[in-house]
């Protein structure tokens, strides 16, 4: 479509300065017939291109808002993913924490590790099925 456009201007330029070459060397009325011409094209260019933007801004918000969708769906069962493995993991630490002494820091470091690969890898799995 912007070639379409590029090349709408172009034409519309080429046949305005035929128009002012010939309206002042050859003929006056042809000369005008050409600049009217001319300057008809780049109207016509002009509306096409406002119009061909207006139209690409809201296909863009259209497109925007169902992707924000997505990611929402996407985020949502990330978070709900990420919450499970972590809980489990909780549990798991609470259980050996009876016959393994582990430290605070650790345990912390882990569930962080834990948190942060599982988000990460349900999101990428998620975008991946939706």
């Amino acid at each position: 479509m912007k070639n379409r456009l590029t090349e709408l201007y172009l034409v519309s330029l080429a046949i305005l300065t035929m128009g002012i070459f010939e309206s002042t060397t050859e003929g006056f009325y042809s000369g005008v017939i050409k600049l009217s011409v001319g300057a008809i094209f780049l109207v016509f260019a002009i509306t096409s291109h406002v119009k061909y933007n207006i139209n690409r801004k809201q296909l863009e918000r259209e497109l925007s808002k169902e992707y924000d969708e997505r990611d929402d769906v996407i985020e949502g069962k990330a978070a709900h993913v990420t919450l499970k493995i972590l809980m489990i993991a909780i549990f798991l630490m609470m259980f050996l924490s009876k016959w393994i002494a582990i430290p605070t820091n650790t345990a912390l470091f882990i569930m962080l590790l834990f948190s942060s690969m599982i988000s990460v890898l349900a999101k990428k799995y998620y975008n991946h099925v939706l």
